[in-house]
């Protein structure tokens, strides 16, 4: 898979605003992990971590390649919107993601029941474009599987326009990982972040003043 991203400026300056925290240099508390699993297999072992981050309504998605003892290699960070992703999730798993979200070539997800979310914040005085972006794996002959589906998470350098948005050089590419979720992955994911939200809303009823 060596295409990662693609070069989707139009797009990001008409959908991207303040999806994500303005400060990234100031370190934040998280909750623990609400969905962490570890992945080995013939090509690669690494992780996938989503930890909710309620006060700005959003997940922190982390995924990570390791070597086969064991150390870390790389990882990168983003978060998502956690309404725009839960709802995401949701529809895959009961069977609308095909109408919800069709493949958008505007957008890069070249296939349906995929998924982007376009952010960035200021990282050591310099802007960075923070992108994830989930569609069916791609085989090794550039076919694509839909029994499993590939999480991407980029980290590119980036220029902050006006409105807000970070729009990112596809050429200077700072960090990017990705990994193999299967169907049944995103099922019990979609399951467990559905039942993190649902009990952070019961217990706070000005949840929505974020």
């Amino acid at each position: 898979m060596s295409e990662e991203f693609p070069d989707v400026e139009d797009f990001i300056e008409a959908f991207t605003n303040s999806s994500e925290p303005k400060v990234t240099t100031e370190e934040k508390q998280y909750d623990q992990d609400l969905y962490k699993k570890w992945f080995r297999s013939k090509t690669q072992s690494g992780f996938l971590s989503i930890k909710p981050w309620y006060q700005g309504l959003k997940f922190k998605i982390d995924i990570g390649k390791t070597s086969p003892d064991g150390k870390l290699l790389s990882s990168t960070m983003i978060f998502v919107d956690a309404i725009d992703f839960a709802a995401y999730l949701q529809s895959i798993s009961n069977g609308t993601g095909a109408v919800n979200y069709p493949a958008n070539d505007k957008s890069g997800v070249p296939t349906a029941e995929g998924f982007v979310s376009y952010g960035g914040g200021i990282i050591e005085s310099k802007p960075v474009s923070r992108i994830f972006k989930a569609h069916y794996w791609q085989n090794s002959d550039n076919t694509f599987d839909s029994s499993a589906f590939a999480w991407k998470c980029g980290h590119f350098a980036a220029r902050k326009t006006e409105s807000g948005a970070f729009i990112p050089d596809m050429k200077s590419p700072l960090s990017v990982d990705s990994i193999k979720v299967t169907r049944q992955d995103v099922l019990s994911i979609s399951y467990m972040l559905n039942l993190s939200l649902v009990s952070h809303v019961t217990n706070n009823s000005d949840w929505y003043n974020i």
